[in-house]
């Protein structure tokens, strides 16, 4: 038989959805939050709240028509502009609600594919003219805009939306102005959709003829999307059990450490994946004109990043440009002083409460050898370890000397025009707000570019913050994603395994120490230890790789069912405190045997796994250098699940030194829980 018209749903039978369908009305709340930040009544904080509003309102209009007996149906750009009178403050632009309207045109557009099956199906049912026939809030144009998208447009002459007419299919009507407009009676008109009421029984209910399509593999698919949409722990635990499966073609080619720093990696991922779209919302809602990522953990979270956003936006809202950065406090510190005085190496002495004379020239770019005289005038060895340097008499004394204070001025003057010319060559405007991406902990780097650029805006964005122990310039803002401090002094363990943390996440390229005139171009010289980079290729490259294969995986799903950092961050301080806490042991072994290259303090490679003898801890309560060894090695290394896995050492031994760093941890919290109250 051939029909006179035959109609077809359109959605999950002519188009189908890679997300549930709430998701593309979730994505358009979000592109409203971060467009009208600062704008929104009190009652809505974030995405979800105006999400709920607009499902109050569409529900608020319904009621309406159907109070005055009408078919439950609105249309989009009506529905967004009572939402926007519901949430906003004040009064819009009236353009906003198509404006919005197209941009969620736009997610459908991204978020639909053509159903495999649906033009076979067709054909088996035939008629003279054929038109698409849908139950939406989005007009008929709008809907030929998607379908022309997608490659249908030859499938059908004309299509009907049930918003253009106030009627639907679900009561009937839709199916009665059909046959009005095309002058037809209902056995002459067959109708192809999925819903087994409005597409099946409703039109049958008037004689037309109803026809189900619901293939099995597709509608096996499509429960599976939707379902993905009513729990985030759902979500997340579907994308983790598809990491896993993903990840192990590439575990037989890995040797046994290799494999286990891989899978950790997989396993890690939400700790990343959460910071990467922090950054990318930190940088929208701050409105930062560039993302720079601080070398050398910036390399990683820069590739992380690029994974999650390939587009480069954000909801509909393009990502700042970014870059790299080759810096570090080494190669800052100098260029930022603006005198020299105890005031100014202070900002050392604070974050290191011990000094040892050659990390200072170190520090300073300064050869040690060069003023022995000097250092011998004043009472100093190169060896010599100071504590609390800022009150130590014969530091000052050499600080003071005019011999040292030339030296430092002009490091101070070189290198001060060299790191401007280089951040300039960057593309750090005076005027721009600029975003700094490292992993923490006290924003140090950050500091030091402020007082290079005092007129440029520094917004620092980081894994961690420790409390700030400097005082900070009124051009330098800091948020943390992981773990804060400043807002939150019981943040238990977790700042333990801060250098663990930097190994993890550390590239093999070196880290920046000086800046130097290269063929009229001014450079980042990197120093590249074969020592430190020996834990990099044995476990960080291949941790480094498993997070960033779950990146690939998770990346579309976080996009499609619009996840926010917010909603990531449970699961990624789990990881980070599974870390702090109970390591893999292939990494804590690492760790503890990796040395560190240590230069703000002390100036030298730390051995890691040479502990003080056991005879040296029990000597420390009454000899002041026993108590130093002692001190300084629990504050370079800090993490007790790292000690546990010392070897060459005897079980008793061990023990003390667990017990030493669970007590000194212990205080230390203590100590920040205190400052707080």
């Amino acid at each position: 038989m051939i029909y006179k018209i035959k109609t077809v749903d359109v959605w999950d039978t002519l188009l189908r959805r890679d997300c549930h369908p709430e998701c593309i009305k979730l994505a358009t709340a979000a592109h409203v939050f971060f467009e009208l930040a600062g704008h929104f009544k009190p009652l809505y904080t974030g995405y979800w709240d105006i999400y709920q509003a607009r499902v109050d309102t569409e529900a608020r209009l319904a009621r309406t028509a159907r109070e005055a007996n009408k078919d439950e149906e609105y249309e989009i750009v009506h529905v967004l502009k009572e939402w926007l009178e519901t949430i906003l403050l004040s009064s819009f632009d009236e353009s906003l609600p198509q404006r919005f309207a197209d941009y969620e045109l736009s997610v459908e557009v991204r978020r639909t594919f053509q159903d495999p099956d649906i033009e076979e199906f067709l054909k088996q049912h035939s008629a003279e003219r054929t038109i698409f026939l849908s139950d939406f809030y989005m007009t008929s144009d709008m809907l030929k805009h998607l379908l022309e998208q997608k490659g249908l447009s030859h499938l059908f002459e004309d299509g009907m939306s049930s918003c253009d007419v106030g009627l639907n299919k679900r009561s009937g009507t839709l199916f009665k102005h059909v046959h009005e407009v095309y002058g037809i009676t209902p056995p002459e008109h067959v109708h192809v959709g999925d819903h087994p009421w409005s597409d099946v029984e409703s039109p049958a209910q008037l004689g037309v003829t109803g026809i189900s399509f619901v293939p099995d593999k597709s509608h096996a698919a499509r429960k599976v999307r939707e379902s993905l949409f009513a729990s985030r722990e759902a979500l997340f635990q579907h994308l983790r059990q598809l990491s896993i499966q993903t990840a192990e073609s590439s575990i037989p080619a890995r040797q046994k450490t290799e494999a286990a720093a891989f899978r950790f990696g997989v396993e890690a991922a939400p700790l990343f994946l959460g910071f990467a779209l922090w950054i990318a919302e930190q940088a929208v809602a701050e409105r930062l004109d560039r993302v720079f990522f601080l070398t050398r953990e910036g390399e990683f979270f820069r590739r992380i990043y690029e994974i999650i956003f390939p587009d480069q936006t954000l909801f509909g809202h393009l990502l700042p440009a970014y870059a790299e950065l080759e810096v570090s406090r080494l190669s800052t510190f100098v260029a930022s002083m603006e005198e020299v005085s105890n005031d100014e190496f202070n900002r050392i002495w604070r974050l290191n409460r011990s000094q040892k004379v050659s990390g200072l020239f170190s520090t300073l770019g300064l050869e040690c050898a060069d003023f022995a005289d000097l250092l011998s005038e004043v009472g100093l060895e190169a060896s010599d370890v100071i504590d609390r340097p800022d009150e130590n008499e014969s530091l000052s004394k050499l600080i003071r000397a005019p011999a040292f204070t030339a030296a430092v001025n002009k490091k101070i003057l070189e290198q001060h025009e060299l790191l401007n010319e280089y951040l300039t060559e960057k593309g750090i405007s005076q005027k721009d707000k600029v975003g700094l991406v490292d992993i923490g902990w006290r924003g140090t780097i950050q500091d030091n570019l402020a007082r290079i650029k005092p007129a440029t805006h520094f917004h620092g964005m980081y894994l961690g913050l420790r409390k700030m122990l400097n005082p900070q310039a009124s051009n330098v803002s800091k948020r943390a994603y992981g773990a804060d401090e400043r807002v939150d002094a019981d943040t238990g363990k977790l700042f333990e395994a801060f250098a663990v943390l930097e190994m993890l996440c550390t590239s093999n390229m070196g880290s920046t120490e000086k800046y130097v005139r290269s063929q009229g171009k001014v450079t980042a010289y990197r120093n590249v230890s074969a020592e430190e980079n020996s834990s990099h290729s044995e476990f960080s490259v291949h941790f480094q790789e498993g997070v960033a294969l779950a990146a690939q995986v998770w990346g579309p799903y976080l996009e499609r069912y619009v996840v926010s950092s917010s909603e990531l961050r449970a699961s990624a301080v789990h990881v980070w405190k599974k870390l702090s806490v109970n390591p893999d042991a292939d990494l804590a072994k690492i760790f503890i045997h990796t040395p560190q290259h240590d230069v703000f303090g002390f100036g030298d490679i730390f051995q890691k796994n040479q502990a003080p003898a056991l005879s040296t801890i029990f000597l420390s309560p009454f000899s002041s250098t026993a108590r130093r060894q002692v001190m300084d090695y629990v504050r370079r290394v800090q993490w007790t699940s790292g000690i546990k896995h010392l070897n060459g050492i005897s079980p008793v031994h061990k023990t003390v030194l667990i017990a030493l760093f669970t007590v000194a941890n212990a205080v230390k919290r203590y100590r920040m829980k205190s400052r707080r109250r």
